[in-house]
Order: structure tokens, then C-alpha cells, then sequence
């Protein structure tokens, strides 16, 4: 018999799934107790829901509630290659937030308090490959962050590791080997393959997706815009717009020049549930809400848990530009300023609406109606519906796009503004706090071509 597909046995585990998700008001929650002015876990782990304020050297005061997470997760791709042909352990992850509740998950995907089973449930398999095996060589291993506008300084481990061809491993139930160019060709499409996954094979080693050839290479002599990403990732230093230190240092100026203080405080203000209404914890200006969620699965770590979940009813975006510069295509992305981040800027996509979050250095958004103007006159290239990740967010969508400008427009420039080749984001993705949970996302729907 021919091996499954990726997306025949997705399409699979998705009639299998059981997990069954409920609102419930919050003081019926078995696990949660709002304490200190922040809703906490009983045991004192996995993630709390903090009051966040942030004021800035303008006078501009923003008070939201945050995710607080402190502890770093670790997401990681087991890869083996299997005939020759590099292949990836994916995991078909239930998750109660997710949009058809199973989507393509990285091998491991685990905050501390799961793999330290302060659940009591299940251990995490092949958690000892990204812990230290023998056997394992790790090809990536990066900090990367977690949404600016939901998390307080949220980090997790991206890994990928190799293990021997010759390495005997079971595949539990939930879990499918496939070829890494089944993999990315889903990286195109709408709620398959999670933003956990996307994170995690962006900030790969892309020679070694690409089974060690030269990333884009097949599309040689092709034309179109699978050789123009071949060239942008191959381009000569001297063929790009910006260095990568004009790049970096950009990005670092507009942080000094922009600081804001960021403490949290209590939700009390926030809160209108306290006299049991069902769960409603108000983002800025109606962007979101934290609800309180029941829920049970038999494919899980625990067979029922409760938990508060964010909200968000109204669509996100998330858009690159791209553009030719010198002959190469380079593209476009934005320094974000996000109450979140605990750099305070990151290069994000060069348009994103997050739903109504507001920015805490609002001085710099005048650029938003110039790029809008491009971006009505240009052409597109992808686009695909994509839901947050689903443990912490609740049916949370977004169209993420690129699109090229058009040719006889000039090129937009801003000291926040960062054009790029495809050879310096890989490079640069390597490192903590340069590029925006919602950047890599955009950057993985180009894999598709690798």
C-alpha cells in the first residue's frame, strides 16, 4: 500500500478527535481561582491571566490583561530521514481553540508544566530527543517569542533535531512521519499546519528541509516566483537594500529611542465576571475577551480540564510587501512596538491589524495609510486563513498575505521599516527577538516553495 498523505491523515484524525469544548462561567472552574489580582492555576503553574500597564516617555498609558507565562515551552521537529528523503514526526495536536480542533503540530509541543506533568497525566513523548539524547544532533535551537499583543515576554525553545536513519522508533497514535515537501506544501493553506509548526520550520535550517540541496533550487531556469525566491536567497551582499546590521541596528535605535516601562497589576479593573456572569475579561477597546472553558479529550496528556481561553470575534491580518530592489526580491516588514515584547520592538509584517490591540508608541502608525495605499495597488501573491494557537486562544483567526508592490512605485522608508532578501530573514530568524510570532507565520508560506 502507498504511504498515507499528510493531508488524508489529518483529514483523519480530525473525524477521530473526541474533544468536546464548553463555555462555562468562571466560577464553576475546578482549577482556577482569581487570587492577587490575577487568575492563576491552583497549582501554581502553566500560565496566569496578569493586569498589564505600560506608560511611555509621550505620556501614552496602556492597561490590558496579558498572558503571563514565564516559563519556556519547547517546540520541536523530530526529523528522519527515511529512504533518503528527510522526513518530519508530525503530531495531529487537539487543541479546544484550534479551527477543526486537530491541526499539524511540531513533535513536541509542551510548556514546562506539561513535560514536568504537574497535571498528573501523561509524559510527553520524545521529549528526551530535545533534552539531551545520545543519538539526537540539533540542527536549530532558537528563543523565539509568543504574540506581543496576548503574552507578557512569552519565549518558547524552537528545535529541530535529526535522529539516525537507522534509529528504531515507535509511532504512537496521533502521531504520522511525512515528507518534509508534504509539509511545507500545506504551509500555504488555510488551518493545517499550526502556528507552532510555522514558528519551528521557519527558524529551520532550510538547507536541511530542502534534503541539503539549495533552498527554491528547483525552480531554477523555472522563472516566476519560485526562481525569484531562489535568487533573493542566494543574493550577494551587495545586491541588498540594508545590511543585516543597518537591519539590526534599526531595530535597536527605535528601542532606545522609544522606550516604555511595562508592570503588571491587577485585573481588578478589568474584571466583570466577579458576580458570576459568564467569563467576559475585556481586551482594550473590545479586542478580545478571556472566557472559561471545560474541556475533554481522550487524546490529551488529562482527560478533562478547565481553563480561560482568549477570544477574538473579529478577523485579523497579517500582510508582507514585496518588491524588487536591485533586481532581487527583498521584502518588507515593520518594527512593531507591542506591550508584550520584552524588547519592546520586533520586525512584524508590514501591515497587521491584531484586532484592535492598540499600539504603545502610536507616534509611528502614520506609515499605516502609506502601506495601505501600496498594498491596494498591489498584486497578490498568497494568502491563507490561519488560527492562533489553540491552547490559549479560542477560534482566533487570521488572513495572512503577501502581496508585490507594483514596479513604478517608489519604495517606502521609514527608520521603522526594514526591506530584506530571503538569504538574510533565514539568517536573521536564527536569532531572539528579531521577528514577530506573526512574521515567521508569513515567512513559513514561502516554504511552501523550498
Amino acid at each position: 500500500m502507498p504511504p498515507e498523505s499528510l493531508l488524508s491523515w489529518l483529514d483523519h484524525r480530525r473525524r477521530l478527535c473526541d474533544m468536546d469544548v464548553e463555555e462555562i462561567p468562571w466560577r464553576q472552574s475546578r482549577e482556577w481561582h482569581y487570587s492577587g489580582g490575577a487568575l492563576q492555576h491552583h497549582s501554581g503553574g502553566f500560565f496566569s491571566i496578569v493586569g498589564v500597564q505600560a506608560e511611555t516617555g509621550s505620556g501614552v498609558t496602556l492597561r490590558q490583561p496579558l498572558i503571563n507565562q514565564p516559563e519556556i515551552g519547547i517546540l520541536g521537529f523530530l526529523l528522519q530521514r527515511r529512504g533518503g528523503v528527510p522526513h518530519l514526526l508530525i503530531q495531529a495536536k487537539p487543541e479546544p481553540g484550534n479551527i477543526g480542533l486537530c491541526q499539524a503540530a511540531p513533535s513536541v509541543q509542551a510548556t514546562r508544566s506539561n513535560y514536568q506533568r504537574l497535571h498528573h497525566g501523561k509524559a510527553t513523548p520524545f521529549l528526551d530527543f530535545f533534552t539531551g539524547h545520545a543519538a539526537a544532533l540539533v540542527h536549530a535551537d532558537s528563543l523565539q517569542s509568543e504574540q506581543g499583543t496576548r503574552f507578557l515576554g512569552k519565549y518558547n525553545r524552537n528545535m529541530t533535531v535529526e535522529v539516525p536513519p537507522e534509529l528504531p522508533l515507535d509511532t504512537p497514535e496521533g502521531y504520522h512521519w511525512a515528507p518534509v515537501p508534504e509539509v511545507c506544501a500545506l504551509l500555504g493553506s488555510d488551518f493545517q499546519i499550526n502556528t507552532d509548526a510555522r514558528s519551528v520550520l521557519a527558524s529551520s535550517d532550510w538547507s536541511l528541509l530542502a534534503g541539503g540541496t539549495v533552498p527554491f533550487g528547483r525552480w531554477h531556469g523555472q522563472g516566476g516566483i519560485g526562481e525569484s525566491l531562489l535568487r533573493s536567497h542566494a543574493a550577494p551582499a551587495g545586491q541588498a537594500h540594508s545590511s543585516e546590521q543597518t537591519i539590526l541596528a534599526a531595530l535597536e535605535q527605535l528601542r532606545q529611542a522609544y522606550p516604555f516601562q511595562v508592570r503588571t497589576v491587577s485585573l481588578d479593573r478589568e474584571l466583570d465576571w466577579l458576580e458570576g456572569r459568564q467569563p467576559r475579561l475585556l481586551g482594550p477597546a473590545g479586542s478580545f475577551d478571556v472566557r472559561q472553558v471545560a474541556v475533554r479529550s481522550s487524546e490529551r496528556e488529562v482527560q478533562s480540564w478547565d481553563q480561560p481561553i482568549v477570544a477574538q470575534e473579529r478577523q485579523g491580518t497579517a500582510v508582507l510587501l514585496g518588491r524588487h530592489v536591485n533586481g532581487v526580491l527583498h521584502l518588507l516588514f515593520r518594527c512593531r512596538a507591542e506591550i508584550g515584547f520584552r524588547e519592546g520592538f520586533q520586525y512584524g509584517p508590514a501591515l497587521q491589524d491584531a484586532g484592535g490591540a492598540p499600539s504603545p508608541v502610536p507616534e509611528l502608525d502614520a506609515e499605516e495609510l502609506v502601506l495601505q495605499e501600496l498594498l491596494g495597488r498591489a498584486t497578490p501573491l498568497l494568502s491563507s486563513l490561519h488560527s492562533d494557537e489553540g491552547g490559549r486562544f479560542y477560534r482566533s483567526v487570521a488572513r495572512y498575505s503577501i502581496a508585490l508592490m507594483a514596479e513604478d512605485d517608489a519604495l517606502p522608508s521609514s527608520p521603522s521599516l526594514g526591506w530584506m532578501t530571503l538569504g538574510q530573514i533565514e539568517r536573521l530568524l536564527k536569532r531572539q527577538g528579531v521577528f514577530s510570532n506573526e512574521a515567521r507565520s508569513l515567512i513559513s508560506m514561502l516554504l511552501a516553495y523550498l
